[in-house]
Protein backbone atom coordinates (compact mmCIF):
# COMPACT_ATOMS: atom_id res chain seq x y z
CA UNK A 1 0.00 0.00 0.00
CA UNK A 2 1.53 3.53 -1.12
CA UNK A 3 1.96 6.08 1.43
CA UNK A 4 -0.49 8.71 0.44
CA UNK A 5 -2.93 5.45 0.72
CA UNK A 6 -1.87 4.81 4.31
CA UNK A 7 -2.20 7.74 5.52
CA UNK A 8 -6.14 7.96 4.11
CA UNK A 9 -6.74 4.57 5.66
CA UNK A 10 -5.00 5.85 9.03
CA UNK A 11 -7.32 9.30 8.59
CA UNK A 12 -10.54 6.83 8.49
CA UNK A 13 -10.03 4.03 11.32
CA UNK A 14 -9.29 7.33 13.79
CA UNK A 15 -12.45 8.97 12.58
CA UNK A 16 -14.48 5.66 12.96
CA UNK A 17 -12.83 5.49 16.36
CA UNK A 18 -13.74 8.60 17.49
CA UNK A 19 -17.02 8.73 16.03
CA UNK A 20 -17.81 5.54 18.25
CA UNK A 21 -16.41 7.13 21.12
CA UNK A 22 -18.00 9.76 20.94
CA UNK A 23 -21.51 8.17 19.60
CA UNK A 24 -20.90 6.32 22.79
CA UNK A 25 -19.99 8.80 25.25
CA UNK A 26 -20.42 12.42 24.53
CA UNK A 27 -17.56 14.77 23.36
CA UNK A 28 -16.95 15.68 26.98
CA UNK A 29 -16.58 12.22 28.54
CA UNK A 30 -14.59 11.05 25.38
CA UNK A 31 -10.62 10.90 25.96
CA UNK A 32 -7.92 11.74 23.47
CA UNK A 33 -6.58 8.04 24.55
CA UNK A 34 -9.43 6.09 24.41
CA UNK A 35 -10.37 7.54 20.94
CA UNK A 36 -6.32 6.38 20.01
CA UNK A 37 -7.07 3.11 21.52
CA UNK A 38 -10.37 2.19 19.95
CA UNK A 39 -8.63 3.29 16.22
CA UNK A 40 -6.13 1.12 16.39
CA UNK A 41 -3.13 3.41 15.89
CA UNK A 42 0.01 4.47 17.05
CA UNK A 43 -0.20 7.68 19.32
CA UNK A 44 2.45 9.84 16.95
CA UNK A 45 -0.24 8.58 13.83
CA UNK A 46 -2.79 10.22 15.52
CA UNK A 47 -1.16 13.06 15.79
CA UNK A 48 -0.17 13.73 13.07
CA UNK A 49 -3.34 14.13 11.53
CA UNK A 50 -5.11 15.65 14.71
CA UNK A 51 -3.52 18.40 16.78
CA UNK A 52 -6.29 18.02 19.91
CA UNK A 53 -9.63 16.31 20.92
CA UNK A 54 -11.59 18.82 19.50
CA UNK A 55 -9.49 18.53 15.88
CA UNK A 56 -10.74 14.85 15.57
CA UNK A 57 -14.62 16.25 16.57
CA UNK A 58 -14.12 19.01 13.83
CA UNK A 59 -13.39 15.75 11.27
CA UNK A 60 -16.07 13.87 12.36
CA UNK A 61 -18.66 16.55 12.09
CA UNK A 62 -16.92 16.94 8.36
CA UNK A 63 -16.71 13.79 7.43
CA UNK A 64 -20.80 13.62 6.99
CA UNK A 65 -20.46 15.74 4.20
CA UNK A 66 -19.08 12.56 2.65
CA UNK A 67 -22.20 10.90 3.24
CA UNK A 68 -24.79 10.52 0.23
CA UNK A 69 -27.76 12.05 1.75
CA UNK A 70 -31.06 12.55 -0.41
CA UNK A 71 -30.19 10.74 -3.60
CA UNK A 72 -31.33 7.43 -3.10
CA UNK A 73 -35.54 8.60 -3.57
CA UNK A 74 -36.23 8.61 -6.80
CA UNK A 75 -39.85 9.29 -6.66
CA UNK A 76 -41.91 11.65 -9.32
CA UNK A 77 -43.50 12.80 -6.33
CA UNK A 78 -41.43 16.31 -4.21
CA UNK A 79 -44.06 15.72 -1.40
CA UNK A 80 -42.76 11.68 -1.71
CA UNK A 81 -39.23 13.01 -1.81
CA UNK A 82 -39.24 14.80 1.35
CA UNK A 83 -40.89 12.29 3.35
CA UNK A 84 -38.33 9.49 1.71
CA UNK A 85 -35.74 11.76 2.63
CA UNK A 86 -36.71 11.65 6.32
CA UNK A 87 -36.51 8.03 6.25
CA UNK A 88 -33.23 8.06 4.51
CA UNK A 89 -31.84 10.46 7.46
CA UNK A 90 -33.23 7.53 9.52
CA UNK A 91 -31.40 5.09 7.88
CA UNK A 92 -28.38 6.74 8.35
CA UNK A 93 -28.81 7.04 11.85
CA UNK A 94 -29.40 3.90 12.31
CA UNK A 95 -26.46 2.03 10.74
CA UNK A 96 -23.31 4.53 10.27
CA UNK A 97 -21.84 5.91 13.23
CA UNK A 98 -19.85 8.70 11.43
CA UNK A 99 -23.80 10.12 10.73
CA UNK A 100 -24.69 9.49 14.42
CA UNK A 101 -21.50 10.58 15.77
CA UNK A 102 -21.80 14.07 13.62
CA UNK A 103 -25.34 14.89 14.78
CA UNK A 104 -24.67 14.17 18.66
CA UNK A 105 -21.78 16.75 18.46
CA UNK A 106 -23.72 18.91 16.26
CA UNK A 107 -26.25 19.00 19.30
CA UNK A 108 -23.30 19.07 21.94
CA UNK A 109 -21.11 21.77 19.38
CA UNK A 110 -21.47 24.71 22.44
CA UNK A 111 -19.50 22.29 24.49
CA UNK A 112 -15.99 22.72 22.93
CA UNK A 113 -16.67 25.42 20.89
CA UNK A 114 -18.96 28.81 19.10
CA UNK A 115 -22.02 26.81 18.26
CA UNK A 116 -23.28 27.35 14.43
CA UNK A 117 -26.36 25.89 12.54
CA UNK A 118 -24.48 24.25 9.45
CA UNK A 119 -26.05 21.01 9.76
CA UNK A 120 -29.34 22.17 9.82
CA UNK A 121 -29.46 24.93 7.73
CA UNK A 122 -28.87 22.56 5.26
CA UNK A 123 -31.64 20.03 5.99
CA UNK A 124 -34.13 23.81 6.20
CA UNK A 125 -32.70 24.28 2.39
CA UNK A 126 -33.02 20.75 1.27
CA UNK A 127 -36.79 20.09 2.77
CA UNK A 128 -37.60 23.60 1.62
CA UNK A 129 -36.52 23.23 -1.51
CA UNK A 130 -38.53 19.94 -1.79
CA UNK A 131 -41.74 21.54 -0.38
CA UNK A 132 -41.58 24.55 -2.67
CA UNK A 133 -41.60 21.81 -5.85
CA UNK A 134 -44.77 20.18 -3.76
CA UNK A 135 -46.58 22.92 -3.72
CA UNK A 136 -45.88 23.95 -7.00
CA UNK A 137 -46.84 20.65 -8.21
CA UNK A 138 -50.14 20.76 -6.13
CA UNK A 139 -49.25 18.20 -3.35
CA UNK A 140 -48.57 20.94 -0.76
CA UNK A 141 -51.54 23.53 0.64
CA UNK A 142 -51.26 26.56 -0.78
CA UNK A 143 -52.20 28.45 3.08
CA UNK A 144 -49.04 26.45 3.86
CA UNK A 145 -45.06 28.34 4.05
CA UNK A 146 -42.70 25.99 2.88
CA UNK A 147 -39.79 27.14 4.91
CA UNK A 148 -42.10 27.18 7.89
CA UNK A 149 -43.40 23.25 6.81
CA UNK A 150 -39.55 22.54 6.23
CA UNK A 151 -38.42 23.98 9.85
CA UNK A 152 -41.68 22.14 11.16
CA UNK A 153 -40.42 19.09 9.76
CA UNK A 154 -36.28 19.41 10.61
CA UNK A 155 -37.91 20.26 14.08
CA UNK A 156 -40.06 17.24 14.71
CA UNK A 157 -37.60 14.64 12.97
CA UNK A 158 -34.48 15.84 15.60
CA UNK A 159 -36.95 14.99 18.52
CA UNK A 160 -38.33 12.40 17.29
CA UNK A 161 -34.91 10.70 16.89
CA UNK A 162 -33.72 11.49 19.95
CA UNK A 163 -37.12 9.80 21.50
CA UNK A 164 -36.45 7.06 19.71
CA UNK A 165 -32.64 6.53 20.42
CA UNK A 166 -33.77 7.08 24.60
CA UNK A 167 -36.70 4.48 24.34
CA UNK A 168 -35.59 2.08 21.76
CA UNK A 169 -31.85 3.11 20.56
CA UNK A 170 -33.61 3.80 17.21
CA UNK A 171 -34.85 0.59 16.55
CA UNK A 172 -38.57 1.81 16.18
CA UNK A 173 -37.24 4.93 14.27
CA UNK A 174 -38.69 4.36 11.14
CA UNK A 175 -42.35 3.22 12.50
CA UNK A 176 -42.42 6.78 14.77
CA UNK A 177 -41.51 8.70 11.69
CA UNK A 178 -44.14 6.78 9.75
CA UNK A 179 -46.97 7.51 12.17
CA UNK A 180 -45.91 10.85 12.54
CA UNK A 181 -46.13 11.25 8.97
CA UNK A 182 -49.67 9.86 8.96
CA UNK A 183 -50.87 12.37 11.49
CA UNK A 184 -49.01 15.12 9.53
CA UNK A 185 -49.74 14.86 5.85
CA UNK A 186 -53.60 15.58 6.88
CA UNK A 187 -52.62 18.87 8.02
CA UNK A 188 -49.88 19.99 5.19
CA UNK A 189 -50.88 18.23 2.04
CA UNK A 190 -53.73 17.93 -0.83
CA UNK A 191 -56.35 15.61 -0.30
CA UNK A 192 -55.79 14.01 -3.20
CA UNK A 193 -51.51 14.19 -2.66
CA UNK A 194 -52.34 12.77 0.91
CA UNK A 195 -54.00 9.83 -0.13
CA UNK A 196 -50.86 8.89 -2.69
CA UNK A 197 -48.36 9.60 -0.31
CA UNK A 198 -46.40 6.93 1.42
CA UNK A 199 -46.10 7.63 4.95
CA UNK A 200 -43.39 4.88 5.03
CA UNK A 201 -41.40 5.94 2.52
CA UNK A 202 -41.25 4.64 -1.20
CA UNK A 203 -41.14 1.11 -1.67
CA UNK A 204 -37.70 1.51 -4.37
CA UNK A 205 -36.57 3.84 -1.13
CA UNK A 206 -32.55 2.31 -2.17
CA UNK A 207 -31.07 2.61 1.32
CA UNK A 208 -27.74 1.75 1.60
CA UNK A 209 -25.90 -0.70 3.21
CA UNK A 210 -24.83 -0.90 6.95
CA UNK A 211 -21.35 1.10 7.50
Amino acid sequence: MARQERAIETRRRLLVGAAEVFDERGYAAASINEIQERSGVTKGAMYFHFASKEDIARGVMAAQTEIPVGTRTHSASPLQQVIDLTHELAHHLRTNVLFRASIRLTVERGTFQANDADLYDWWLRAFGRDLARAQGAGELREDMAPEEVAATVVGSFTGIQMLSHVLSERRDLHERLTGWWRQLLPGIATPEAAERALPAGSPGLNLPARV
